[in-house]
Formats: structure tokens, C-alpha cells, sequence
């Protein structure tokens, strides 16, 4: 061999050496960066076998102190579903895969769920070497946003059940009460003021529509306060009830409510009032053609109404 010869034999060598030392650091780069990466990441071959793995991603799925190198994704994981196998497969023949908070069973019964990313990589030369994870697990975010979920729903229906409570106080408050054909009852107890008004008008009305009624007799005897402002909401109620064709009666004014009144200036002229729930029931019957009487053949007296 000539001098010439031997001398670009040496270069080529020391050519090669030098690529495969570049080669190495360039390998040694991509380790540090993979092991190091704040991201769960595993570089595993075409038969599924660790090259490559973060330190994030053996804390993620409890393999800290676990030397993985060599070993089958499979094998660490035997609870994988075939969905996922499918993908690899996918990936291994070159497509790109990804989802989010895609839910995981695991052998324990336990779900966990995972944000993933699946991506083939490549050789020098171009054909696929395996495939590459980038994963998160967000369990955690999932189960908060789950409770919080739940927090909610719970909080509605508490405030679904409020509000049914709320109702039927409302209700229980101003009870309409069927006491004859064509007559109805609204015994009224409390304090009146704009909002409860709406709700006595409108139950009346309701009543007054439901049963059919012509005379609606308004107890106000538990009312403790009446002044201009409930004899005004009185008097519109009755108003209201006239334009379904009603009659109304005011029973159950005191002596107290009536100086109240009187000094107050209220006018209820328009207004028949008596002065208690029976002589209000006798007005109704006597309004409608009936009257009551007392049945005396019976062994025991009781009242007719005809």
C-alpha cells in the first residue's frame, strides 16, 4: 500500500471515529433531555420495547426505581385496552395519534385518565423505528372538575327544594277553601305587604278559576295590620275577582282595624264586608238562593243547606 493510500485510510478512520463520537453525544443529548424533560415521555422501539424514558414518566405511573430499558410496554402495562394496542399498531405504520382526558380502567377497578399524544420516529434512513408517548395524566383535574360538577348539582337541587318549600309556604299561606258549590274561602293571617298581595290576588283568581266559584268570601280576621296600603291591595283583588264574574265579601274586620281604617280615610263603599266568616257563608247562601236550616227528624239535629 502506498504512503498516499495509507495516509487517506487513516483519515477515513479517524473520519468514522469521529462521526461516532458525534453520533454518541448527539444520543447522550437526546437522553439527558428526554430523562430530564418536565413531560411524561417514552421512545420505545417497533416491538414496543423502552429506549427511552422521563423521570416524569415513572413518577406519573409508578415506576420510580424500575430500570424499564429493553422491556415490553405490554409487559409493564398488561392492563392496557386494545383500543390502545390498535393505536400503536396505527403508529407503527406511520399515523399520528392523540386525545384528550381519555379515560384509562385499570386493573384495580380504578380509572385514571390520560391526555396522550403518539408519534412514529424515524431512522437515518428513513424507515420507522418505533414510536414515541407524550403523555399527562389529569385523574386529578377530571375528579375536581367531577366534584365541582357534583357541588353544583347538589346546590340546585337544594335550591330546587327551597324553592318547593317556598311555595308551599306560599300556598299555606293564602289556602283557598271549597266550602260549598259556587263558594270559596281565603282566610288570610300575617302581614301583608306588595309581594304577598300578588300572591293572595293571584290564588284567588286560581280558586275562583278552578272551582267555579261566583262568591269569594276574604277572612282577614288574622290579619294584624291593615292599612292603606293592604285595603288598597284589598280592594284590587276583589276588582280582579269581579272581572271573572266573582262577588266578593270582607269578613273579619276588627273594631281596632276598623278606627284604623276610618282614621286612614280607606273607602271600601264598593266592598261588602261583614262582620265574620258565618255571617259571610249566610250572605253567600242568601246570594245564590240558599239558605241553612236544621234537620230535627234525625236523632241527632244537624244543619241543611237548601
Amino acid at each position: 500500500m502506498s504512503d498516499n493510500s495509507a495516509s487517506e485510510v487513516e483519515q477515513l478512520r479517524q473520519r468514522c471515529a469521529a462521526l461516532e463520537d458525534e453520533l454518541r453525544a448527539v444520543e447522550e443529548r437526546l437522553r439527558f433531555f428526554v430523562e430530564h424533560s418536565p413531560a411524561a415521555i417514552a421512545m420505545l422501539d417497533t416491538e414496543m420495547r423502552y429506549i427511552l424514558a422521563s423521570q416524569r414518566w415513572l413518577t406519573d405511573y409508578g415506576l420510580e426505581g424500575m430500570n424499564i430499558v429493553g422491556r415490553s410496554h405490554y409487559e409493564i402495562f398488561p392492563d392496557l385496552p386494545e383500543r390502545w394496542k390498535e393505536i400503536h399498531r396505527r403508529a407503527l405504520a406511520g399515523a399520528f395519534e392523540e386525545a384528550e382526558e381519555d379515560p384509562w380502567t385499570r386493573e384495580d377497578g380504578s380509572t385514571e385518565w390520560i391526555t396522550w399524544k403518539c408519534y412514529p420516529w424515524f431512522k437515518g434512513d428513513g424507515a420507522i423505528g418505533g414510536i414515541v408517548f407524550f403523555t399527562e395524566v389529569v385523574t386529578k383535574r377530571i375528579r375536581e372538575r367531577q366534584e365541582l360538577e357534583e357541588s353544583r348539582e347538589q346546590l340546585r337541587a337544594t335550591v330546587e327544594e327551597q324553592e318547593r318549600l317556598i311555595q308551599a309556604i306560599r300556598e299555606m299561606s293564602t289556602p283557598v277553601v271549597p266550602i260549598y258549590d259556587e263558594i270559596i274561602v281565603l282566610p288570610l293571617v300575617g302581614s301583608i305587604d306588595s309581594r304577598r298581595s300578588a300572591q293572595i290576588m293571584e290564588a284567588l283568581l286560581s280558586g275562583i278559576q278552578h272551582y267555579a266559584a261566583e262568591i269569594a268570601i276574604i277572612d282577614i280576621t288574622g290579619v294584624s295590620v291593615v292599612d292603606t296600603s293592604v285595603a288598597n291591595h284589598l280592594i284590587q283583588t276583589t276588582r280582579a275577582a269581579s272581572l271573572l264574574g266573582a262577588h266578593c265579601v270582607l269578613v273579619g274586620i276588627s273594631a281596632e282595624v276598623a278606627q284604623a281604617m276610618v282614621h286612614l280615610g280607606v273607602d271600601l263603599s264598593t266592598v261588602v264586608t261583614r262582620s265574620n266568616l258565618q255571617a259571610g257563608i249566610e250572605y253567600a247562601l242568601d246570594r245564590l238562593g240558599k239558605q241553612i236550616t236544621t234537620r230535627v227528624s234525625a236523632p241527632t239535629p244537624d244543619l241543611l243547606v237548601r
